[in-house]
């Protein structure tokens, strides 16, 4: 992947398992892919009902991701896999410690396509503690032709 900015379309699923229910988030936006020396940054902005506008950052490195989100919503969390590692997360009513015990990161980069990378990684969430769910993410990201 070259080193300039490239526009692009992200597109977010997420399927969660919370005390036996299960749901599927789904959130995308337009933004840039950027590769640096030791990390490729994907950054979007996603527009929430009801609350606003979200700037996404996910760095991308060897071991795993950091997902950095900030306006409505505020959040930092690392994904390693087999780690725990803590974070936050932020509304406007409330903070969270959280903990992200991550199963797996895959991240694939594609040539000749319109489709550049695919993200997935699968954890357990805690917030302040308690476990909040099961998670299975799924981040696409497709290049936003001129």
């Amino acid at each position: 992947m070259s080193e300039e900015s490239i526009p692009v379309h992200v597109s977010m699923q997420t399927q969660v398992e919370q005390a036996g229910e299960h749901k599927r988030i789904a959130v995308s936006g337009y933004g840039e892919v950027v590769q640096k020396t030791e990390s490729t940054y994907v950054t979007f902005t996603e527009e929430l009902e009801d609350i606003g506008d979200v700037k996404t950052i996910i760095k991308i490195q060897s071991g795993g991701l950091t997902v950095l989100r900030n306006g409505a919503v505020s959040m930092r969390q690392v994904y390693t896999k087999g780690e725990e590692t803590e974070g936050s997360y932020e509304t406007p009513y409330a903070k969270f410690q959280t903990l992200a015990k991550t199963e797996d990161v895959k991240v694939q980069w594609y040539e000749n396509s319109d489709l550049l990378g695919k993200l997935t990684f699968v954890y357990d969430l805690e917030l302040q503690g308690q476990l909040a769910g099961h998670y299975e993410v799924e981040i696409k990201i497709k290049e936003e032709k001129q």
